[in-house]
């Protein structure tokens, strides 16, 4: 039995054969893909244990091959990675040892050697360890090199995020649902989890964000027991992950009655995110969305402290986006092209205040933008 690749071959293939001829490009003769989500994207391959040393060794020509630890690669890599050449070893202290032994055996030991800098996922101590194992090697930064083909997604791609918007969907009905006047926010992630999952959601790269009452205020904040109350609003942010695409969408639900001035904010969140969407197109730059989502947030009286929204596609811990790489954000001069897939999420956020909030995650198509999730855009009323 082998676990079915996400991908047809020949979709790996031109995968790699695209990075290897980056890595040409830049004069190198190899380079190490150290974050998680471009292993997946090159071999297929993923686990939720980062946290032991792995990589791909793309060399500028000639076969791939997969570093990972022993057990991972033997029960894991085998069944999961279109890339089958392997190379393991034994230990968590044994690692630079052994990724010496690879290079070695690569003809690399006197190479230049490309390697993302900018990862969370090789430290600075296993460079620098490395570079000790190999005094003749040259290591060099290749720190957003596979992620620049990562920026527009193919169409199978975005089939993958459309069914993730699905499982998000589902995931979102029954968080909603389960909000009523003494429901805790235990109660509604529960609800939603259970969702998620029996829509046959993957695990997702950022708990989802499910606070009542004040504790909407504090950002990127998680549930707990606190229990809803009337005049309380609910806020939901999360995510559906299939075949590690993502898609996330961003709710809010009122208990009862809420005073006018959120009534207000509700207003101006659905604005916003509306003249946000409208300014989405091919040709224009990231910053030029960007200023339409605080131009419309400045109409109203209100000043944005945020991006306007980020980039979607493979996703792991510890974030849902790609928005490391690809946003929608100030000065930003990325042009938007065909292909490109965004979360815009627009909270009305007041410290100590309860937070009022929408969102979609977008398409942009060769007209303008399509919003992928497909959820009423409304304040939610219990």
């Amino acid at each position: 039995m082998k676990e079915t690749l996400p991908f047809a071959p020949e979709v790996f293939e031109r995968r790699l054969a695209v990075a290897r001829e980056a890595v040409a490009k830049r004069g190198l003769d190899a380079m190490l893909v150290t974050l998680p989500a471009n292993i997946y994207y090159l071999s297929a391959f993923h686990t939720p244990a980062y946290d032991y040393c792995q990589f791909v060794l793309v060399p500028a020509s000639g076969e791939p091959t997969t570093f990972n630890i022993l057990h991972e690669s033997e029960y894991l890599v085998v069944q999961r990675s279109y890339i089958q050449k392997r190379f393991t070893y034994a230990g968590f202290n044994q690692h630079l040892d052994a990724a010496r032994d690879l290079l070695v055996r690569e003809g690399l030991a006197k190479g230049r050697i490309g390697i993302d800098k900018a990862s969370f996922f090789f430290t600075i101590r296993d460079l620098e360890g490395l570079a000790e194992r190999l005094p003749g090697a040259r290591f060099e930064d290749t720190s957003g090199l596979v992620e620049a083909f990562r920026k527009v997604k193919s169409p199978e791609e975005i089939a993958y995020i459309r069914q993730a918007a699905r499982v998000c969907e589902a995931g979102m009905r029954a968080g909603i649902e389960a909000c009523r006047e003494g429901a805790s926010g235990c109660d509604i992630s529960a609800a939603t989890h259970h969702a998620l999952i029996s829509a046959g959601g993957d695990y997702t790269s950022y708990p989802a964000f499910i606070n009542v009452g004040w504790g909407s205020s504090l950002v990127h904040n998680t549930w707990d027991a606190t229990k809803a109350a009337r005049g309380d609003l609910v806020f939901l942010e999360l995510s559906g992950v299939i075949r590690r695409y993502g898609a996330a969408l961003m709710r809010s639900v009122a208990i009862g009655p809420i005073p006018d001035e959120m009534e207000q904010r509700n207003t101006v969140v659905h604005d916003v995110l509306q003249r946000t969407m409208d300014a989405v197109r091919p040709g224009v730059t990231s910053g030029h969305v960007n200023q339409a989502c605080l131009d419309a947030f400045a109409k109203h009286g209100y000043k944005n402290l945020k991006r306007a929204g980020y980039s979607m596609g493979i996703n792991f811990p510890p974030g849902w986006s790609e928005g490391n790489f690809l946003d929608i954000s100030h000065g930003n001069p990325t042009v938007l092209e065909p292909g490109m897939v965004f979360h815009l999420p627009q909270p009305f956020r007041v410290p100590n205040q309860q937070t009022v909030s929408t969102s979609e995650t977008v398409l942009v198509t060769k007209d303008g933008c399509e919003p992928i999730t497909n959820f009423p855009r409304e304040l939610f009323r219990k």
